[in-house]
Parts: structure tokens; C-alpha cells; sequence
């Protein structure tokens, strides 16, 4: 006899709570770019926490999302709803606003979680950063957006960058030729940054997307 292996099979059939659920959060990560919160979804379905909490128990249990214990915007979905096979979403750490002299990834700068695909984020180490400010509004980067940044130490002349320059973060074009540096940014109203000997400049990584949240 065979043995009866352990923990519960995959369940392909949701029920019709567990996929209006489901619906509500891929719904909610496709609008918003990161995962809801159990009360945000108590709401959204009008019901208490305590269900949701049984309900997003079955979704993991039965291969449908992942999440990470003691986080509030945790939820992967890798089974959606309407298909059988993964959505290939993974998350990367969404930093907010990050003040002059403050580490880059310190705990708070780190506003949560943002779910995006795997294929923007094949190889490497990535991040995500919310933009404040309309220096880069030519480069179709606006106050508000989140920038997908692929974490690198160097960058090509051109590369959109997140930047440490002399301890505070910013995101401009790098302008690297003939022996000059600057940080440029894609907007008339500001002017180029020119990077002199005395300057502490660290490339933190380069722009591989850009994300408009609604």
C-alpha cells in the first residue's frame, strides 16, 4: 500500500467565497501595486477579519497565494483565480521617501511590499522606490509613480539611477563622458547636477520600470 503523503493535496475547485477573494486581492495588486491588507479586504467584502483570516488560510493552504508571517501586505498570488498555472508575481521591498543621511534600506524607510512580475525582475537583486518630486516628468516618471530599480554598484552613461550623492537619494540620468559627471534631470525647470572630487557619489541601482499607481 502506498503511503499517504502528508499535508493536503492541492484543491483545484475554489469555492465561490475563496474566489471572490482571490479576485479581490489580484484586483486590488493589479490597481494599487501591492498587496491588501486583511482589513482592506474585510471591507472590500463586507465581512470581519476573523473570515478573511480562515479564508486566505485555505488560498495557502490549496497553492493559490503565499505570505509572510507578522507582515500586513504580504499576499503573493501564485495561482490566479481564472488559471491553473503560477501569474509569476513575486515581491520586492517598496521604500518610501528616504531623508538625507538615513541608509537607503533602513527598516524606516520600507513602506511594505509590491508584487510585480518575474519577468521584470529576472536577474539580480531588486527594490522598489516611491518618486516624490517632477524632475524626471520628461523621462514619463511623475510624483507618485513607483520606480522598479534593479540594485547594481555601477551604470552606463544615459541609465536612469537611483543615486546616493553625499547621502541623499535621488533618481536623475547619468551623464558620464570624457572625465565629467553629472546627474541630469528630465525637466527644464531644474538644472543638471554637476558631481566635482569632493562629492561622495554611490550608483544604488539602475530604473528597469516604471509603475503609474492609480
Amino acid at each position: 500500500m502506498a503511503k499517504r503523503g502528508r499535508g493536503r493535496p492541492i484543491v483545484e475547485t475554489l469555492s465561490a467565497p475563496q474566489r471572490r477573494l482571490l479576485e479581490v486581492i489580484e484586483a486590488r495588486i493589479e490597481q494599487h501595486g501591492m498587496s491588501p491588507t486583511f482589513r482592506e479586504l474585510a471591507d472590500d467584502l463586507g465581512q470581519g477579519v476573523p473570515s478573511i483570516y480562515k479564508l486566505i488560510q485555505r488560498l495557502e493552504r490549496n497553492g493559490y497565494i503565499s505570505r509572510t508571517t507578522g507582515k500586513s501586505r504580504s499576499l503573493t498570488v501564485v495561482r490566479s483565480a481564472h488559471e491553473s498555472e503560477p501569474v509569476g508575481l513575486v515581491s520586492i521591498p517598496l521604500l518610501g521617501t528616504v531623508a538625507a543621511g538615513n541608509p537607503l534600506f533602513a527598516p524606516e524607510n520600507q513602506l511594505g511590499e509590491l508584487l510585480v512580475e518575474a519577468a521584470t525582475v529576472r536577474s539580480g537583486r531588486h527594490f522598489a522606490l516611491k518618486v516624490t518630486g517632477q524632475s524626471m516628468i520628461k523621462a514619463g516618471i511623475h510624483s507618485g509613480d513607483v520606480l522598479i530599480v534593479r540594485q547594481q554598484p555601477l551604470a552606463e552613461h544615459r541609465d536612469i539611477v537611483v543615486a546616493l550623492l553625499n547621502d541623499e537619494a535621488t533618481v536623475k540620468r547619468l551623464h558620464h563622458r570624457q572625465g565629467e559627471i553629472q546627474l541630469l534631470p528630465e525637466n527644464d525647470r531644474y538644472k543638471p547636477i554637476p558631481i566635482g572630487p569632493e562629492d561622495d557619489l554611490r550608483i544604488v541601482g539602475k530604473v528597469v520600470a516604471v509603475k503609474r499607481m492609480a
